[in-house]
């Protein structure tokens, strides 16, 4: 088998999404998606990443990822490895769609296995373009349909009551944010932490211990600060706080390791194996929050998750991106029996990942399944590649 083509798509309503098609001789096609500055990402898959593949044996998936690395940019999840991450995925659905099978039982799980799931409480327009800050929230101030972050900013109580209604008893939420980007999240003052700590007591307040609650810090503090924080939510009883120093920080999460401190979910951003190798042997995390669109794609990434199993940390693939990182991730989850529980995100899930792709995942109460499709088990929609508002490159 050979790879003959590779083709990128970038929409304007989503410019921070990419998604890629990669076709064979033998008529299988593999999709795959990153997100972050989606155009730049297109135009390295186009230089350099396509005609690298092109040709080559999609089924020597280590062969690929080796052509696929370049002599700068390999150690991070820039734009070199997020187009090498997008192409990987593709390469993972050609693999399971040549051996007739889901890839998650290709990965070695179960066919009818789910898995709890989250809800990160974004809205519609979250995040659809820039870059990560309060700008770039795209609350919809018309309407409080699905504006799941509107509504945790002026009444967490009331959203969590919503949630557990539907069944969902995992929340993820943000509201500290605003106060980092006062001071570059070098510290925060007692009254912003009070002002800030409000949707968490409402939750409380409102529905008890019956809603896990993750508290969500963006990598934007300092040490200092993030130990502040992490002593003021102890009474909160939080399901885990995530990444909450820069990445690079390994050696000060020791600072926010001790009794009584919350969990620490980390590593959406990280794109090293010997980043994650430290993190895990030093049990410095409690949950490895990988996202296959930015950490390399599956060949990577089974590489973090083994280590994970090694050292006892559980994973928790990212989601807030793109339908078909959120279907990898969930391959991944239903792949590995360490996995805790999957990210999702209900207002992407009802609006707009349903006009990209032709499956989404199955949710009943609070658990996610996929269905035995073969591969990923999803392509990219005829209308959303034939849309006026997409530009589409092919390379081969």
């Amino acid at each position: 088998m050979k790879i003959t083509e590779v083709r990128t798509y970038n929409h304007d309503e989503f410019l921070n999404l990419i998604q890629v098609e990669v076709m064979t001789d033998e008529g299988i096609t593999g999709t795959g998606e990153s997100y972050y500055f989606g155009n730049s990402v297109a135009a390295f898959i186009q230089e350099f990443l396509g005609p690298a593949i092109v040709g080559e044996n999609p089924l020597n998936q280590e062969a690929l990822a080796e052509k696929m690395h370049t002599y700068v940019g390999y150690n991070g999840s820039g734009i070199e490895t997020r187009g090498r991450s997008a192409i990987d995925i593709a390469i993972w659905d050609i693999k399971a769609k040549a051996a007739n099978k889901p890839l998650y039982e290709y990965l070695g799980g179960k066919h009818n296995q789910d898995i709890r799931f989250y809800n990160t409480c974004a809205g519609r327009g979250y995040m659809r373009k820039s870059n990560q800050s309060s700008k770039s929230w795209g609350i919809d101030q018309n309407s409080d349909d699905l504006e799941d972050l509107k509504a945790f900013l002026t009444d967490a109580g009331a959203l969590a009551e919503n949630l557990l209604s539907e069944g969902v008893t995992g929340m993820k939420i943000w509201p500290l944010d605003v106060y980092a980007e006062k001071n570059n999240g070098q510290d925060i003052s007692d009254d912003d932490l009070n002002e800030g700590l409000t949707p968490f007591r409402k939750i409380r307040e409102r529905v008890g211990n019956k809603m896990d609650i993750m508290l969500e810090l963006h990598a934007l503090w300092s040490p200092t600060a993030a130990k502040k924080i992490f002593d003021a939510v102890k009474e909160f009883d939080l399901f885990w706080v995530e990444d909450p120093i820069y990445p690079d920080l390994v050696d000060e999460l020791s600072v926010l390791r001790g009794s009584g401190m919350p969990r620490i979910a980390h590593g959406e951003t990280v794109a090293s194996l010997t980043r994650v190798n430290q993190l895990c042997d030093r049990g410095l995390i409690d949950v490895l929050t990988l996202d296959l669109g930015w950490c390399g794609g599956f060949t990577q990434g089974l590489k973090m998750v083994e280590k994970t199993k090694q050292t006892g940390i559980q994973i928790a693939p990212h989601d807030c991106t793109g339908p078909i990182g959120l279907i990898a991730g969930l391959h991944l989850s239903l792949a590995s029996e360490n996995a805790l529980i999957q990210e999702t995100v209900r207002a992407s899930l009802r609006t707009w990942y349903p006009h990209v792709v032709t499956d989404l995942p199955i949710i009943s109460g609070n658990k996610i399944s996929l269905s035995q499709q073969v591969g990923l088990g999803v392509s990219l929609k005829k209308e959303f590649i034939q849309s006026p508002q997409m530009k589409s490159t092919k390379i081969s």
